[in-house]
């Protein structure tokens, strides 16, 4: 994938990574340290103006197919 195409990560504490892109909207994975050597992560869909957070990948995921029928 050609990096100048890739959306700017969401605002927002820890490391971003770009899972999906479309057209319309980007899936994201968001890590933040959360002490002792362990770290939190969510999934994060960007849809403008919206940003939806989901706590497991598989959720994340369907919702952001599911969108396409939308």
């Amino acid at each position: 994938m050609d990096t100048r195409l890739q959306p700017d990560p969401p605002k927002g504490d820890g490391d971003w990574a770009l899972l999906q892109t479309r057209t319309d909207r980007s899936f994201w994975q968001q890590t933040v340290k959360a002490g002792e050597g362990r770290s939190i992560t969510w999934f994060v869909i960007v849809r403008p103006p919206e940003q939806l957070a989901y706590d497991t990948f598989d959720e994340a995921e369907a919702m952001f197919e599911a969108m396409e029928d939308e």
